[in-house]
């Protein structure tokens, strides 16, 4: 995926001035406070990032966004409404409201009609403290261009669909379930999706002489406030840990052997309410594939819908 940094620089520039203006003034009210201080494990900002934009062959233009929760072993929520919010209208509610610790890309993206390809797409999140952090996605930026080509060893982003792969999709936009799961408070429900990696290598490369498996991670991606609990389905068996070191991993993390499979995972709610449940996979394990060159991973989104 083409991408140049000139004018990235710009962007991240507007995010700077933001945290640079807020830290200044909690300095002048709390200069002891920030003297040899240790990082706080929680009350930092959740920044958003515009990642690229994509020239579709319809002529429709894609803005993928991701974010920044600073906060570096704390999950976040910020619900939707005046403190996180999409411009136009149009496009809100289908941001995230649930915020992982550390650096997430491409976490969603934003199809906009060549007719708007002019008009900037605006995510908006406001902190606790009343600080306003904005990001603009917008296709005038050339620096910001992405593609859908392969990779150097040919990567690609892998497909994902719930019902059938004719409806597959791919990349930071991916795919939304058509149905709804229905669960109640404390009774397990499973999640589930399938995926194949389209990628062709190089069978003669000693790297590629397997197919690379495909791994697929599920995470709370909006709802109410409280504890979603991940379990491992029976149908999912722990791998064993590379060269016997370390333990498994966690049951949300999911190693599909071989370029396909479904990825299913057992998953316990707290709190009633409507939630929208993200899994992501990617062929991170190639060498020309990762996040930081934003390639070559594939959203899906499930709703689940948890009464009393």
């Amino acid at each position: 995926m083409q991408r140049r940094w000139k004018l990235g620089g710009t962007a991240l520039a507007l995010v700077t001035w933001a945290v640079s203006t807020g830290a200044t003034s909690l300095l002048a009210q709390n200069p002891d406070q920030w003297l040899n201080a240790p990082v706080p494990p929680s009350g930092r900002q959740i920044i958003p990032f515009f990642e690229g934009w994509y020239a579709n062959p319809d002529g429709t233009y894609t803005l993928s966004f991701g974010y920044l929760n600073r906060n570096p072993d704390t999950t976040a929520d910020i619900p939707l409404g005046e403190r996180n919010l999409i411009e136009p209208s149009k496009y809100d509610g289908v941001q995230p409201t649930h915020f992982l610790p550390s650096r997430r890309r491409g976490w969603f993206a934003i199809t906009v009609p060549a007719a708007e390809r002019d008009q900037d797409v605006w995510w908006s999140l406001t902190g606790r403290d009343g600080q306003v952090y904005r990001v603009p996605g917008r296709t005038s930026a050339g620096a910001y261009q992405l593609d859908w080509n392969a990779r150097p060893h040919g990567s690609l982003p892998p497909l994902m669909w719930f019902d059938s792969e004719r409806n597959a999709r791919q990349g930071p936009e991916g795919i939304r379930a058509s149905q709804a799961l229905t669960t109640s408070v404390g009774r397990p429900v499973t999640l589930a999706v399938s995926t194949r990696d389209p990628s062709v290598r190089d069978p003669s490369d000693r790297r590629f002489a397997e197919p690379l498996d495909v791994r697929v991670i599920w995470s709370t991606y909006s709802g109410p406030v409280g504890a979603v609990t991940f379990t491992r389905d029976e149908s999912m068996p722990a791998p064993e840990p590379a060269g016997g070191r370390g333990g498994p991993p966690p049951p949300e993390a999911i190693m599909l052997d071989g370029v396909a499979g479904t990825a299913r995972v057992m998953a316990t709610f707290s709190v009633p309410g409507e939630y929208v449940m993200l899994a992501q996979a990617d062929n991170w394990r190639s060498p020309d594939s990762s996040a930081g060159d934003q390639c070559c991973w594939t959203n899906a989104y499930q709703r689940v819908i948890v009464t009393p």
